[in-house]
């Protein structure tokens, strides 16, 4: 069984008010995008790596996996206009046996450890369909412009990336999403349709997304 990564960075970054796509600012002298990769890199249970990206961003990832000697990176494939047609995009350019993982990540999570990662992966192997996730700690509640009601916080679980199926289980999750014309907005939410049960792992360490620039000042001092 292998486990191949696939991290979708074509994003535009529209919510950080930055010219340069997120994933490309640098933290410390280093894309954001070399961060996380490298996260996977150093981790002993990744076999291969593919990124999606804008395809006015290829030549830069293969030259940035170049400079860092990023061995595991076997593919840098052309992405969508959204993130789940980039995903798929990279799933499609993978040769894989249905029983190998396929461990989808957020290309703006670089603090996650390598040793979180295998423990992940772990889980997933035994698991088969599995997501990253924290349970909320404050209190949840619903409505617009006023409360509605409040939810169980027992039951509610902030969901992140790694998240990792079966090729098996992730590719028939997309084909019938395409076919059904559903968009969601991560992996797990296609995978649910298939009536496949998902299970949480609930991450011990730091694990945010960059996504306003407060975000970048932390992760400067985390990544020291």
């Amino acid at each position: 069984m292998k486990t191949i990564v696939i991290i979708p960075a074509a994003g535009s970054g529209k919510r950080f008010l930055s010219e340069t796509p997120k994933q490309f600012l640098k933290i410390n002298g280093i894309d954001i995008l070399v961060h996380t990769i490298l996260k996977f890199q150093k981790s002993k249970n990744v076999d291969k790596i593919v990124v999606a990206v804008n395809k006015d961003f290829i030549e830069k990832v293969e030259n940035l996996v170049k400079k860092y000697r990023l061995t595991k990176v076997v593919k840098v494939v052309e992405g969508g206009k959204e993130r789940q047609d980039s995903v798929y995009s990279a799933l499609k350019s993978i040769k894989a046996e249905p029983s190998d993982l396929i461990c989808v990540h957020d290309a703006v999570r670089p603090l996650i450890s390598s040793k979180e990662i295998d423990e992940l992966i772990d889980f997933a192997t035994k698991k088969k369909a599995v997501i990253a996730a924290k349970k909320a700690i404050d209190t949840v509640k619903t409505g617009y412009n006023f409360v509605e009601g409040t939810l169980d916080r027992e039951k509610i679980w902030l969901v992140e990336t790694p998240q990792i199926f079966t090729y098996k289980i992730l590719s028939e999750a997309f084909e019938k999403a395409y076919e059904d014309k559903f968009y969601g907005t991560d992996e797990s939410s296609l995978v649910e349709r298939l009536g496949v049960k998902v299970y949480f792992y609930q991450v011990k360490g730091e694990n945010r997304k960059i996504t306003v620039k407060e975000d970048l000042s932390f992760a400067r001092i985390f990544l020291k």
